[in-house]
């Protein structure tokens, strides 16, 4: 009896080796590796068990090519990529400029590699994650950008084997996706040492929950963390669940702060008129279009890494949740500007 070979691997694998293994066109292999949404779940996951067990590797010079011939496709079709957010209501996002500067920078990136990149909203409660899943597919998206969502530490439940993905910010909890952020425990750090270069010994800083659990705790520890290294006074931070104008100012007159830095700006503005005389103001978060002293934290910058990234999945067909989160951070800059003087 001659030995069954069917699960030997063979030594140059090509698609059509794994076509004619199972019987089917070399075009339906081609779209099931790279997980075009016009193939069947049951085929696709015959040909990659078949793919797998006969050791198919790609050729990287011709998956160049093809990249380039989609690419050059792709600039007449503008392949649709979507940027997703879980807001009460589907614009609700766009009141933020921080989560516009997201959209726009990886909007025009998206745009410069031949997508486009179009809103969806999963905080419908009539959406089931295997019907979005459905209708993203049926449009022909397998690309997914997840914009800020509404709270920290969230889950969104997609199919997600079914697309390549990439997160913007630190809001997403679950899954695991790969996620490009502002390294705000560098912003921080950025701010308090200008400050101290400048004489302030006495630095405050105000955060809300919702923004500390946005941010991973990262511009809390780095606040905590910078008092340690130097001399000077501690200053308790000041967290609060809901920001409260007569709790800031009684912070204010208790731990009297030479400077005050925080990421909402009506946390110095509404302290009475003449604390806020006394006390200088840096924001953690400015607008490149506003006056003030600060750190831009270049979330235009995130977006268009973060749709960088999402086109190499796409090209490298790679699809559903690493076992490992991916990480990548920008630096923050510093805006320099007029601050009152430390007393």
């Amino acid at each position: 009896m001659s030995p069954d070979n069917s699960s030997v691997p063979v030594a140059s694998c090509t698609m059509r080796t794994v076509a004619e293994r199972l019987g089917v066109s070399v075009m339906t292999v081609s779209r099931a590796l790279r997980n075009a949404p016009n193939v069947a779940p049951e085929t696709r996951g015959r040909v990659l068990e078949e793919a797998q067990r006969l050791n198919f590797q790609p050729d990287p010079a011709l998956g160049v090519l093809n990249a380039y011939r989609h690419q050059k496709r792709s600039r007449q079709s503008h392949e649709q990529i979507a940027f997703v957010t879980d807001f009460p209501q589907p614009n609700a996002w766009k009141r933020v400029t921080t989560f516009v500067r997201y959209y726009e920078g990886a909007r025009r990136k998206a745009e410069q590699l031949g997508y486009r990149l179009e809103p969806f909203w999963l905080g419908d409660p009539e959406l089931t994650a295997r019907r979005s899943s459905q209708i993203l597919r049926d449009r022909g998206v397998r690309g997914i950008l997840v914009g800020p969502l509404s709270k920290g530490n969230s889950e969104i439940a997609l199919e997600w084997n079914w697309f390549s993905a990439v997160a913007l910010g630190r809001s997403l909890a679950t899954p695991k996706l790969t996620t490009v952020s502002t390294n705000h425990f560098q912003a921080l750090t950025t701010a308090w040492e200008n400050l101290r270069a400048r004489g302030y010994k006495r630095i405050g800083f105000s955060i809300t929950q919702y923004e500390d659990e946005r941010t991973q705790g990262g511009l809390r520890a780095a606040y905590l963390l910078s008092q340690t290294r130097h001399d000077g006074p501690i200053l308790p931070l000041h967290l609060c669940a809901q920001f409260s104008a007569a709790e800031m100012a009684k912070w204010a007159q208790a731990h009297r702060p030479q400077v005050l830095m925080s990421s909402e700006q009506n946390h110095h503005d509404q302290l009475p008129a003449k604390l806020r005389a006394r006390i200088g103001f840096v924001h953690l978060n400015i607008d490149p279009a506003a006056k003030g002293v600060g750190i831009d934290q270049g979330h235009d910058l995130v977006g268009e890494q973060a749709a960088a990234l999402l086109h190499l999945k796409l090209l490298q067909r790679q699809t559903g949740v690493l076992m490992r989160r991916e990480l990548f951070m920008v630096d923050g800059t510093w805006r320099d500007g007029s601050i009152v003087a430390p007393e």
